[in-house]
């Protein structure tokens, strides 16, 4: 008896039924405190950019790139990965990239030749995963050297309104894949 009196001293009421609800409410806040300091994970979802041209004496660098809601502004050189990204689970979307052909990565200088492309499909990733998005002309439109062309009004999109800032002051054409600048191109 001496020692429920003593349990009860802590409860506002002091009765059996407050004794309890004082005691569950404790052992609930000690639950949770348990809970937060216990390193749960967080689900992470990550995008990823693999530029899987190869190799060559002339490399399609991977310049700039954009899915969703990433844009990845570091190159990707062929047969490299770009650092991963933190990202949302999201349904199909159109991946956006520009390609420097025979840019030098280590280059300080930003490249004068630049190319266009669209994904052929969407890319989807769920919650927790990582999204692999692989640049090759397998899956995107628009490198004139592999027969793939974009429209003009794709084109237009990705110049103008993706990496307006990588076509500032250039003009391109889809047709050719060619970038020149506004004032060689009558003004544009």
């Amino acid at each position: 008896m001496k020692q429920l009196k003593r349990s009860l001293r802590g409860c506002p009421a002091r009765s059996h039924c407050s004794h309890f609800r004082c005691t569950g409410s404790i052992a609930t806040y000690l639950l949770f405190l348990a809970l937060c300091c216990s390193g749960c994970d967080q689900p992470h979802t990550y995008v990823v950019l693999e530029n899987n041209y190869p190799r060559s004496s002339v490399p399609l660098v991977v310049y700039h790139a954009f899915w969703q809601a990433v844009s990845f502004q570091t190159p990707v050189p062929p047969g490299t990965s770009s650092d991963r990204q933190d990202t949302i689970p999201a349904s199909l979307n159109t991946a956006y990239v520009v390609l420097a052909p025979g840019w030098d990565v280590t280059r300080s200088t930003a490249p004068t030749s630049l190319v266009a492309l669209q994904s052929r499909n969407g890319f989807e990733v769920h919650l927790n995963n990582t999204l692999h998005i692989a640049v090759d002309d397998e899956r995107f439109d628009g490198n004139c050297d592999s027969g793939s062309f974009l429209s003009p009004e794709q084109a237009d999109f990705i110049t103008q309104r993706v990496f307006a800032s990588d076509f500032a002051g250039l003009s391109y054409d889809a047709a050719s894949c060619t970038t020149t600048p506004v004032d060689e191109a009558g003004g544009q």
